[in-house]
């Protein structure tokens, strides 16, 4: 008994001994790497998913804006200490390693990884960087895989909008900012993270471009850290919608570069354009500049507002083609009629015009922009058919865009009008519209009388390219008639052809346009100041069938440049240019163009000066002189006999002595540029040079260059605008 007694003694101790050895081995010495179920929260949680916000690109595919999304790297450095002893190599040596694959595959140096490894507790995880790019962490699991490396954590930490022009279109594009407070009750964790609009595109399409949220279950150990465990669920995020624009970048970009060229030449404030197809309503350009963006960081440009849809100005005399419709859809004035247009007087009220035209036709009251003879026409028309054919035009209303921060302009309701407010609105007026308003409106002339809805957005889109929504060109209504549009746009062409901007006329292509030049009302008063103006412009081509309306406007500029055909009218002329000059541009074939711009250049040697410049200014070309002060033949010419060469492109002749032909007297060509003709005739009278005259105003080129040596009764041909 005794003996038995002592045998199972014996065989307990000894399996005591061995269960407490089980123990002590599987709680201290973890050779199966239990210590990670140790952690394990066996109820999971969720983790948000973040979507990736959408990219926004123009009508040809260019990518205008797009998302890079950041995530945060740990390493669990007790899962590391585990995996070096099994693999029986030191702590420090597992570090490498781990460091030398991030290292390879991000842009932080391994020396600072591994410090960032060896700082405090090393049984902790620690995070490596928060600005892990998406590519760069995925070679990092990749390269983890691939090693069978332990320890790597990784989540969503940021997200940046990344724009790939800079500040072209940036008060267009807008910004955003990052929102991250709140708590989220569904799924019991820290705020949601969310790039969020706050102006321009970018808030306007905020819900398209954000996308949608999804989740997936985590396990956490009492570090809040991740840990892995199998069948967890998961609801993949949504990404945002890409966004194609009308927008072409490339016309956008030679509308931003003229505004801002405009802006130092003619010392004004701010600046827009807006670049339309009639025949869509497709925005093809939206550009509105001050001087200071330039300097400025682009994301402070980035929410400035976006001035041609927020910019309210008076139209001034760009709104007598849109009053003169009406009367010519209903026959309320003849085409050969003559309607007096002196000074007239309207109660207390005197309208005047710069200059005493006579009596005008309904063709020369547009060309020559009589306030005096739209104020009689609108007389005829009414003030209720007025006001409704403004309202039709879309005066006073925010267009169909729905931009952010888009105003819908300053229009009177008809019972508030009064006795002034008729004439007033006539000529631009007592009425305040935005760039879009006027380009919509004089969409409505170029097309046959069709209120096109303006569209900015051509389609959303999936991240591969697949079409979701496309947005085609739709009608809203039927404003006018095709005989009264047509009409309207043959006294258009005739503004360009010989009125107020026949400077910008050009050889190859027809236009059409109205100037405009209002003065500015004086903030809180019902006056207007005296030194501060609108400049405008709104101009079609080819007059024909009309494929671009685009308007132009300066605010504020100096004085002489404060009118539409001095500052506008130019830049009107500069954008047209540069996009007919585009390789992709099938409105007039570049060949065509430049055949129709250039000439050959005639031969010149041998001939007395006086003859040169006759031939030369019979083709319009801009020349110089040079030579001796005795000289009177032309004995050289650059460019040479038959070479084709632009009208702009400056000819130099040299001249030299020929005893057969006399010697009348030679001068030095003055600079006319600037003066007013009175001025200009008087100082050509003191050199000998005889003066032809095109236009009227201020003298704005001349074909003998200032400084050329000038035979007396030598030939300038000088262009004046007002």
């Amino acid at each position: 008994m005794k003996y038995r007694a002592w045998f199972l003694l014996v065989i307990f101790s000894l399996a005591s001994l061995l269960w407490v050895a089980y123990l002590f081995s599987i709680q201290i010495l973890d050779p199966f790497n239990f210590s990670g179920a140790r952690r394990v929260r066996y109820t999971p949680g969720k983790e948000i998913l973040v979507p990736r916000r959408g990219a926004i690109l123009d009508a040809k595919g260019n990518l205008l804006v797009s998302s890079v999304s950041y995530y945060q790297v740990d390493i669990d450095r007790a899962a590391v200490a585990s995996w070096a002893k099994r693999e029986n190599i030191g702590v420090d040596e597992a570090f490498n390693r781990i460091a030398e694959v991030i290292a390879s595959a991000s842009s932080r140096s391994g020396e600072a990884i591994l410090s960032r490894l060896n700082l405090g507790n090393k049984n902790s995880s620690i995070q490596i960087s928060n600005k892990i790019s998406e590519a760069e962490l995925a070679t990092i699991i990749d390269k983890f895989k691939a090693g069978n490396l332990p320890g790597l954590i990784h989540s969503f930490a940021s997200m940046k909008r990344i724009y790939a022009h800079d500040k072209l279109a940036a008060r267009l594009m807008g910004s955003v900012r990052e929102v991250s407070d709140g708590f989220d009750s569904d799924t019991n964790t820290k705020s949601l993270y969310k790039l969020a609009g706050i102006c321009g595109i970018e808030a306007t399409y905020d819900k398209l471009l954000s996308g949608d949220y999804g989740w997936r279950e985590i396990v956490l150990d009492a570090n809040q850290q991740r840990v892995p465990y199998p069948n967890l669920h998961e609801k993949k995020p949504e990404n945002g919608k890409n966004i194609w624009l009308t927008i072409d970048a490339n016309i956008q970009e030679i509308v931003e570069n003229a505004l801002y060229e405009g802006l130092v030449s003619y010392s004004a404030k701010n600046a827009g354009a807006v670049v339309m197809d009639p025949n869509t309503g497709r925005i093809l350009a939206m550009a509105g500049v001050s001087l200071e963006d330039k300097t400025d960081d682009a994301g402070m440009v980035r929410v400035k507002s976006n001035i041609p849809i927020s910019f309210m100005f008076e139209p001034g005399s760009t709104m007598k083609p849109l009053t003169i419709l009406p009367a010519l859809e209903n026959r309320l004035v003849r085409s050969n009629e003559l309607i007096p247009a002196g000074r007239y007087q309207v109660g207390r009220r005197v309208i005047s015009d710069t200059h005493f035209y006579g009596d005008l036709s309904p063709r020369d009251i547009i060309v020559k922009s009589s306030n005096v003879g739209i104020a009689k026409i609108a007389e005829r028309i009414g003030s209720v058919k007025l006001y409704e054919k403004f309202i039709s035009f879309g005066f006073g209303q925010k267009s169909a865009l729905n931009l952010f921060g888009e105003s819908s302009g300053i229009f009177a309701k008809l019972q508030n009008w009064d006795g002034y407010t008729l004439h007033s609105v006539a000529f631009g007026q007592a009425i305040s519209t935005t760039a879009v308003q006027l380009a919509t409106a004089y969409s409505i002339i170029a097309n046959g009388g069709k209120m096109m809805k303006p569209i900015i957005v051509d389609s959303y889109r999936d991240s591969q390219g697949k079409i979701i929504e496309q947005f085609e060109p739709t009608v809203l209504r039927n404003v006018s008639t095709k005989a009264a549009t047509d009409t309207l746009k043959s006294y258009l062409q005739g503004v360009v052809d010989y009125g107020t901007a026949r400077h910008i006329k050009m050889d190859y292509i027809t236009l059409g346009g109205k100037t405009g030049t209002a003065q500015k009302n004086v903030i809180g008063t019902k006056g207007y100041s005296s030194n501060m103006y609108n400049s405008v412009f709104v101009g079609m081509f080819p007059i024909e069938k009309p494929q671009m309306v685009i308007v132009v406007f300066y605010d504020e500029p100096a004085y002489g440049f404060h009118y539409g055909s001095t500052s506008s009218a130019p830049t009107f002329k500069k954008i047209v240019e540069n996009i007919l000059f585009m390789p992709d541009c099938n409105i007039l074939p570049y060949n065509d163009r430049l055949m129709q711009s250039s000439l050959k250049m005639p031969k010149l040697t041998g001939m007395s000066l006086l003859s040169a410049e006759n031939t030369l200014n019979r083709y319009g070309f801009l020349y110089k002189v040079e030579g001796k002060d005795s000289a009177s033949v032309v004995i050289d010419q650059f460019p040479k006999e038959g070479v084709t060469v632009d009208r702009k492109h400056p000819i130099t002749l040299k001249i030299g002595n020929d005893n057969t032909v006399p010697v009348i007297g030679v001068s030095c060509m003055p600079n006319l540029i600037g003066m007013s003709l009175r001025n200009a005739l008087r100082v050509a009278a003191k050199h000998g040079v005889a003066i032809k005259i095109e236009g009227s105003g201020t003298v704005r080129k001349q074909s003998l260059l200032s400084g050329s040596s000038i035979l007396k009764g030598s030939v300038c041909v000088v262009e004046a605008s007002l």
